[in-house]
């Protein structure tokens, strides 16, 4: 598999490295196994919602913070970087703007 260019998958390395951790490290601490959690930084995998949460828990990280980062790179690695992306991401925004206004009354 071709590596990718994964942000989440380079914040989860530097985590790990800022804390002079191996993977070996990180996998005790969260139950991933060291293979999985290389893929996820080399951007080859994307960690499922339990796996968020393990790793959340871990580097004591806002779990809705990697849930966003998933989710943006779930539809670039779908659609690409391209101007239909961007629209459609936008078409989502004034969707979900509604929605938000009514949660704030």
């Amino acid at each position: 598999m071709k590596k990718s260019n994964s942000e989440l998958g380079q914040y989860i390395r530097n985590l790990r490295t800022e804390k002079k951790e191996t993977l070996h490290d990180v996998s005790k601490g969260t139950d991933i196994d060291s293979p999985l959690l290389s893929k996820i930084e080399r951007g080859v995998r994307l960690p499922t919602e339990e796996q968020i949460n393990k790793l959340s828990e871990y580097f004591k990280l806002d779990e809705s913070d990697l849930k966003v980062m998933v989710m943006a790179e779930k539809i670039i690695k779908d659609y690409g970087i391209n101007n239909t992306t961007y629209d459609a991401v936008r078409k989502v925004e004034e969707q979900i703007i509604p929605y938000l206004i009514g949660k704030k009354k």
